[in-house]
């Protein structure tokens, strides 16, 4: 995007764990991590992504509010326990619907795990490992406000103008806070939050996750941008770490031994099972 990088090249944990080490939060900020096995990969949420196998090229976000909608409505006592646009996000996100969360980590062996998870070997692709240092004021809990007044856009139609749908909109909100003053900050509906989760999940908490919530661009279809001053930056330019692709299946099995695997990061029973199921003899 016309930003200057620089890049560490990474074919070994021992390497990967020294470049780590070496990067230092400013004060007041607090370091995040994306991993991802692909280095073409956008960091964008799914929802702004092509809808799969569809030739239309039409994006999920066209039909966010009806996907939201369709999903409590068919799986509804799955969502008993959620009390807010937000919480109902992180479950959808949970189990793979398209939504305008992205994940992060606080853990970078956690990033360094999704790197490698795929398109490892002959023919596969190199990792990448995105470093964000997020302000203290820009890191919000589960239940502010600001999350409240992105999240709920998740149930506006595509074509959602704030102007003229205010009072709708506020409506959503004190839904689920009904204590919420009239006035929203228009500039929220533009920004990008971090925002950590309730810790009632368990992938969340193996993962030491926590959320980029993406409001709107300049309309509903388009995502807000990543502040530039959330990228961390070395000498000015902005730092990532790239994983070999013929290093990740040694690097997976350094991590298994360090506690970092499917079963540690997935601890559904289910996904647990799969991972037993592939193991030899030896490593059960």
């Amino acid at each position: 995007m016309g930003k200057k990088q620089k890049v560490s090249r990474i074919g070994a944990i021992t390497t990967f764990i020294k470049e780590i080490k070496s990067i230092k939060a400013k004060e007041g900020h607090i370091l995040f991590f994306r991993g991802h096995s692909d280095d073409s990969y956008k960091a964008i949420p799914s929802i702004f992504r092509h809808i799969d196998n569809d030739e239309s090229k039409e994006k999920y976000i066209a039909n966010e509010d009806r996907l939201y909608k369709s999903m409590v409505a068919n799986c509804p006592t799955d969502f008993l326990t959620c009390s807010s646009a937000f919480d109902h996000l992180v479950k959808m996100q949970h189990y793979g619907l398209p939504t305008r969360l992205l994940d992060i980590t606080s853990n970078p062996l956690v990033a360094l795990y999704f790197a490698c998870c795929e398109n490892h070997g002959k023919g596969g692709k190199h990792g990448e490992i995105l470093i964000y240092q997020i302000p203290d004021e820009k890191i919000k809990f589960y239940s502010g406000d600001s999350v409240s007044v992105v999240s709920n856009l998740a149930k506006m139609k595509s074509d959602f103008d704030y102007s003229k749908e205010k009072n709708k909109y506020l409506h959503e909100i004190k839904y689920e806070k009904p204590y919420f003053l009239d006035g929203i900050n228009e500039e929220h509906l533009h920004t990008v939050f971090c925002v950590k989760p309730k810790l009632d999940n368990p992938r969340v908490i193996k993962q030491s996750g926590a959320f980029l919530l993406f409001g709107m661009g300049a309309n509903k279809l388009e995502p807000a941008s990543i502040p530039p001053e959330f990228l961390f930056k070395s000498n000015d330019d902005v730092k990532t770490i790239k994983i070999a692709q013929n290093g990740k299946v040694n690097i997976l099995e350094e991590l298994r031994e360090l506690g970092v695997s499917p079963a540690s990061l997935f601890p559904e029973i289910e996904k647990v099972a799969e991972y037993l199921k592939k193991q030899p003899k030896g490593m059960l």
